[in-house]
């Protein structure tokens, strides 16, 4: 499981899907949810890094992401969600600043893993409406990623690897559209 988490990590730090010590990741296992510490660097993860969680709220919480809520309520919600990824990749960001309300992949590789994908407007001094919102939005429109403005994207598969490869074409996609935009 670590190694998995390292190999994801690295590609995404790697690729500048997050800086230093942002974005976050979680596998669902039969018992419970792996998923990385808070403030912890994605680069070179390592097995104090992550922490086993329940679904229900207890003081091993208190150590894991401080999305921790909205990826538990993203598991609750969606059966398939087996691994989710949360990254802030910066084009992508970009973007949904410019006023994107949907991202719309104009490269042919984008559109073979992406048809379109919503931005969602939660306003930052009321973050928290996103660990309801963000699982909610997913469920009601059967997709598996979405990017909150200003913010980041939030992906989920059967893997990390599946969950990443969403969040990587969609900041191709994005970085292409702000390209041919100049």
């Amino acid at each position: 499981m670590i190694g998995e988490f390292r190999r994801i990590g690295n590609m995404m730090f790697l690729n500048h899907l997050v800086d230093a010590s942002s974005g976050n990741l979680s596998c669902r296992v039969k018992d419970g949810i792996w998923i990385t510490k808070t403030g912890k660097s994605l680069f070179n993860l390592r097995g104090k890094d992550i922490v086993k969680i329940g679904f229900e709220k207890d003081v091993r919480w208190n150590a894991a992401s401080s999305e921790v809520e909205l990826h538990v309520n993203i598991y609750k919600e969606i059966d398939e969600a087996k691994a989710i990824v949360h990254a802030h990749p910066q084009a992508t960001v970009a973007l949904s600043l410019k006023g994107y309300k949907t991202i719309e992949p104009i490269d042919y590789e984008g559109s073979l893993f992406l048809k379109s994908v919503d931005v969602l407007d939660i306003p930052y001094n009321n973050w928290q409406l996103a660990k309801d919102e963000i699982p909610a939005y997913l469920k009601e429109t059967k997709r598996s990623i979405v990017i909150a403005k200003g913010h980041g994207v939030f992906a989920y598969a059967d893997s990390l690897f599946k969950a990443l490869q969403l969040v990587s074409a969609l900041e191709n996609s994005s970085r292409i559209i702000l390209e041919v935009n100049r």
